[in-house]
């Protein structure tokens, strides 16, 4: 290689891994900061609409009252859906044995799901749930009642039973630790409109399901029976301001944090624990598809970087010290990832971008590749310059030769 190619070449090499680490760093940490929460009150009823990435999450814990925690249960929640398309988190209570696994009430587009988290005999953590379709519509709002027992939940509909399952029954535990409303305990955020919560540690009749119904929808709070005392009334009538009051107790007041954020972020979460899905979670477009962009997002990080170890700076070693720069660089990525709330930290990014750059490397090392960055950098130059003299004398030539011919 010439001089000014080699110069152009270095310029070229240089400048694309300054773009390189300037594209991934975006990629992985934008947008850089916690984004507002996108959080406010409705102006003409009690409620608050939840934005993309908008959440609240209770001041303290709850605990069970009493000392069996396998006890009845029931949530009222009153909610209209921005959109009933896609799945995310309406509420989660993270009291169960992995704060990362919590007890959900999800939306799954028109659909509705309660899902647990419990270990089973063996010690393998399980996600008993069901499903009930036809839940939300456009534009309504849904009165929902969920009550139960440890033998059987069932499900009402603006004071109308709906579905019954004997296979997941919700639990007084499973309504303790922390509550977050419009996300997971982890990003998996929901939009719509919540105007009435309340928790309670009894099993309500379905006498007493169409009289809350009722007595929500008329005066916007419960009718509660004699000796009937909830874990939490909240009556979203507050109009403005952080916090929304629990009326039973102030310790587990709902806050409406300046900043969006998740209740526990993931540190590096273990591959074995991010993939422990069903099987019909591999069938899942969605998961390929994030594996297979982790993986060629650090293809061009191998690339450039073989290119300027092995061929600018004609380093030793070259191959292992690209494919350590790529996991080095992949872990300072996820590192900083635990730092954002919209962003996940976890063990198969390191895995998977390690793999793109060894791919990256094996690409740059190829005989094809490497004629045709050779003929690349040609074309940049251009066709070789003769200097002045050069030039002059080649004039002076061909004016001789035409004398010489004339004469």
């Amino acid at each position: 290689m010439q001089n000014k190619d080699r110069n152009t070449y270095t310029a070229t090499v240089q400048a694309s891994c300054i773009l390189v680490l300037g594209i991934v760093a975006v990629a992985g940490l934008w947008p850089f900061h916690a984004p507002r929460n996108r959080v406010k009150w409705l102006e003409n009823e009690n409620g608050l609409r939840f934005g993309y990435r908008g959440t609240a999450v209770s001041s303290g814990a709850f605990r069970p009252n009493h000392a069996d925690d396998q006890g009845p249960c029931t949530l009222e929640i009153w909610l209209r859906p921005e959109r009933v398309t896609g799945d995310s988190s309406i509420l989660a209570m993270d009291g169960s044995v992995n704060p990362r696994e919590p007890f959900l009430l999800r939306q799954y587009a028109t659909g509705m799901a309660v899902q647990r988290y419990q270990v089973d005999e063996q010690g393998v953590g399980i996600h008993p749930w069901f499903k009930i379709n036809g839940v939300f519509h456009e534009g309504e709002s849904t009165f929902v009642t969920i009550t139960s027992s440890k033998q059987r939940t069932t499900v009402y509909l603006n004071g109308v039973l709906a579905a019954t399952s004997s296979g997941v029954g919700m639990i007084s535990a499973d309504l303790t630790g922390r509550l977050v409303l419009a996300n997971s305990t982890v990003d998996d955020s929901w939009t719509g409109q919540i105007m009435g919560l309340a928790l309670y540690e009894t099993e309500l009749t379905s006498t007493e399901v169409m009289k809350h119904f009722d007595s929500w929808t008329s005066s916007h709070q419960p009718a509660l029976a004699v000796g009937q005392q909830p874990l939490a009334v909240y009556l979203f009538n507050e109009h403005s301001g952080n916090t929304v009051h629990n009326q039973i107790d102030p310790a587990t007041d709902l806050v409406i944090p300046k900043n969006y954020f998740v209740l526990h972020p993931a540190f590096l979460n273990p591959t074995w624990v991010q993939y422990a899905r069903p099987m019909n979670f591999w069938t899942r477009w969605s998961v390929w598809q994030d594996l297979g962009m982790n993986i060629a997002g650090f293809i061009p990080v191998g690339f450039v970087f073989m290119a300027y170890f092995s061929s600018v700076r004609q380093a030793g070693r070259a191959v292992p010290a690209v494919v350590l720069l790529g996991f080095l660089l992949s872990l300072s990525i996820e590192t900083l990832q635990w730092f954002l709330p919209t962003r996940d930290s976890g063990m198969t990014d390191l895995l998977t971008n390690t793999t793109g750059t060894a791919l990256g490397v094996i690409l740059y090392r190829q005989t094809t590749v490497q004629a045709l960055l050779a003929r690349v950098v040609s074309r940049i130059n251009g066709p070789p310059k003769i200097s002045a003299a050069a030039a002059a004398l080649a004039a002076n030539r061909l004016e001789d030769e035409t004398l010489s011919f004339r004469t």
